[in-house]
């Protein structure tokens, strides 16, 4: 997994996410972390069905992520 944090405060973490089917998909889905101020960085990755997100973890929770997914359809587990 390639690093998308700049900084070493932040937390890097893999979703998995079977229901990605697509570059919309995966668009709805980058979007939807992207808005949340907490998040520094989103990768989409439509081949192996995952997200990678970099997060201020002192500020937001795995759940919260995991919520914002879920609100645009589209249900994660840790990878």
């Amino acid at each position: 997994m390639a690093c998308l944090c700049e900084h070493k405060e932040f937390m890097e973490i893999e979703w998995e996410v079977p229901t990605i089917e697509s570059k919309e998909c995966a668009e709805i889905v980058g979007l939807a972390l992207e808005e949340i101020a907490e998040v520094r960085g989103v990768k989409v990755n439509l081949l192996s069905k995952t997200v990678t997100v970099c997060f201020d973890d002192t500020k937001i929770g795995l759940q919260q992520l995991k919520e914002a997914m879920i609100k645009v359809g589209f249900p994660a587990v840790l990878a």
